[in-house]
C-alpha cells in the first residue's frame, strides 16, 4: 500500500513538474513574442512624434513664407518631396488645407526635371553634395524653397535644414541659398533661426 501511495506521489510530483515547466515555458514565449513588441511600439510612437514635430516645423515655414507674383501657383502651394525621407509620413497630404490655401504633397525622383517646375518648396531627405549642386543648378531662375532633414549644417546649399532630435525640431538656414530661391521669409523666421545658432 506505502508502495503504491509512494509511486501515486511520485507521479503527481512529476506530472507537476512537468506542468510547472510547461508552464513557465509558455510564460516565456508569450514574454519574448510580447517584449520585441512593446519596443516596436514605443519606436513607433517616438517615430510618429518626430514626424509630426517635423510636419509641424515644415507647415510653419511654408506658412511664413512668400513666393513672387506669379511665381507660386495661386490655387495651392505644391511641395514636392525627394526619396528617400525619414520624418515626411506626417506633411500635410494632398489637398488639406493650408493657411488658407490647400497644400498639394507630390513626390518625384531626383532627376525629374518637375522638380524645377512643378514645385513651389522642395523637401528633400538624403542627397550627395553633386546631387545637391546639380538641383541647385537645376533651380536656378525659379522660386523653390529648399528644405532638408539631412543638412544638419546646411552645407548643401538647402535654404532650410532641419535639426531633428527625438525631442525637438528645429532649422538652420542658409541666407545666401534662401535670397537666390527669390522666396521672402518672415522677419521673425530669421530672427528664429538666428536664436537657435
Amino acid at each position: 500500500m506505502d508502495k503504491a501511495r509512494h509511486s501515486f506521489c511520485l507521479s503527481v510530483k512529476t506530472r507537476n513538474r512537468r506542468l510547472f515547466k510547461a508552464m513557465y515555458g509558455f510564460a516565456m514565449l508569450i514574454f519574448l513574442t510580447i517584449a520585441p513588441l512593446t519596443q516596436s511600439v514605443a519606436e513607433t510612437h517616438d517615430d510618429v512624434a518626430q514626424d509630426a514635430s517635423v510636419a509641424q516645423t515644415v507647415n510653419g515655414i511654408l506658412s511664413y513664407s512668400r513666393w513672387p507674383a506669379g511665381e507660386a501657383s495661386s490655387t495651392a502651394l505644391r511641395l514636392c518631396i525627394i526619396p528617400p525621407v525619414k520624418f515626411a509620413a506626417q506633411l500635410t497630404p494632398d489637398g488639406s488645407a493650408f493657411s488658407g490655401r490647400p497644400l498639394n504633397v507630390m513626390t518625384y525622383p531626383f532627376d525629374s526635371p518637375m522638380l524645377a517646375t512643378q514645385c513651389d518648396a522642395i523637401y528633400s531627405g538624403y542627397t550627395s553634395p553633386e546631387q545637391q549642386a546639380d538641383l541647385n543648378q537645376r533651380l536656378t531662375g525659379h522660386a523653390v524653397l529648399t528644405i532638408s532633414e539631412q543638412d544638419d549644417g546646411c552645407a548643401l546649399l538647402n535654404a532650410f535644414c532641419l535639426v531633428i532630435t527625438p525631442q525637438h525640431t528645429g532649422f538652420k538656414l542658409n541666407l545666401d541659398t534662401l535670397s537666390r530661391s527669390g522666396v521672402r521669409v518672415n522677419p521673425a523666421v530669421l530672427q528664429l533661426a538666428r536664436e537657435k545658432e
